[in-house]
């Protein structure tokens, strides 16, 4: 009995690894929105690390790893409505929300601004115009609007607001009231853009290529240009897979409805020239097309949503040069010098302004 029990247990052990190699292709497929583990490196200096790292490891290439999480995951929308993951909503029709960052504060609209923090904000800003849009040049702050705002009627019931504004709108009303500087918050023409098309991805945090579009038609704008119009190009749409909150979330494609919008025939006489493209890295991107209709050049300090910017922006404007907020620290500040000088930032990320600026004054 004994020997039967531990030839099982060396069974259970194995063959799936067995099954694996035979069924599968040996190799695991990352579905999952982050790294897996690599193996250790085994050394004196990394002794102590090895065991875990070999843990990590195995934990991120077991056999069917990826089988047994959206199995899991099915059983949990089917059963429960929700998913295993701290940071996803499981909205109205599958539409997934985000948790993370401050966003549950901008849903519920708690936590507003004091009046303090917001003069602090708006002198900061000022400063920052004086030093990098000063001689005549534009300077436009741009706060992006969670996914949450803009489709809140998917949200679950219990995400109801508790106030009548949000940080956003507070902070966006007091710059206004108590400056001349440009502020977007495009909340309003967000909503009624998505009456007809979706703005944002149903399984993602992030606007899509249209909600970018409307977001640096109206930057292009506050700068003093002249965007192109509306019947100049096209939309055309297909199914895409899941986004960033389905990958969190590990879910089923069984589950997700997600549609891709791509813009066609956008100023496509104007050739662009891709001098630098480092999302992830660097965080700098830099196009040059000579032939645009803006002969200036803009500069932008920016987050994640920025980077569907790039195609609109990249073709209106002769250089463009957009800065990763993560690295303004490190980054040349030959880098941060345009004609024109915008901030974007995401409405969930508001949390961070006072010192993501501080650090933009200090350059």
């Amino acid at each position: 009995m004994k020997k039967c029990m531990i030839a099982l247990f060396f069974a259970i052990l194995l063959l799936p690894n067995l099954i694996w190699q035979v069924a599968g292709t040996g190799e695991t497929v990352n579905t999952e929105n982050r790294e897996l583990a690599e193996w250790p490196e085994l050394s004196l200096d990394h002794l102590e690390q090895f065991p875990s790292g070999v843990e990590n490891y195995i934990n991120d290439h077991a056999p069917f790893r990826s089988d047994w999480i959206n199995t899991y995951a099915s059983l949990n929308l089917s059963l429960f409505h929700s998913i295993d993951h701290t940071d996803v909503i499981v909205g109205k029709e599958n539409w997934l929300f985000y948790k993370g960052n401050e966003t549950v504060i901008d849903t519920l609209r708690i936590c507003p601004f004091s009046e303090e923090e917001m003069s602090i904000i708006l002198e900061q800003l000022l400063e920052i115009r004086d030093k990098y849009a000063k001689n005549g040049r534009e300077f436009v702050f741009l706060i992006v609007p969670n996914k949450e705002t803009i489709y809140s009627q998917y949200l679950p019931d219990c995400y109801a607001p508790l106030s009548d504004i949000s940080r956003a709108e507070q902070l966006t009303d007091y710059i206004r009231s108590h400056s001349d500087i440009h502020v977007l918050f495009p909340v309003k023409e967000l909503q009624e853009a998505s009456l007809d098309n979706l703005t944002y991805y149903r399984t993602d945090t992030h606007w899509n290529a249209l909600g970018a579009l409307i977001g640096s038609h109206l930057l292009i704008e506050a700068a003093g240009g002249m965007p192109p119009d509306a019947n100049a190009f096209s939309l055309t749409m297909e199914n895409g897979g899941r986004g960033d909150l389905g990958d969190l979330g590990h879910t089923p494609m069984s589950y997700i409805d997600e549609t891709y919008i791509h813009i066609l025939d956008y100023l496509e006489d104007v050739d662009t020239e891709i001098l630098e493209y480092d999302g992830d890295g660097s965080g700098l991107i830099r196009t040059t097309s000579p032939n645009a209709p803006d002969t200036r050049s803009i500069a932008m300090v920016r987050d994640s949503f920025a980077e569907a910017m790039v195609p609109i922006l990249s073709r209106n404007f002769q250089n463009m040069t957009l800065i990763n907020w993560k690295m303004l620290a490190t980054i040349d500040p030959a880098f941060l010098d345009g004609d024109v000088f915008a901030y974007e930032i995401a409405e969930r990320n508001l949390g961070r302004l006072q010192g993501d600026l501080a650090t933009l004054l200090e350059k």
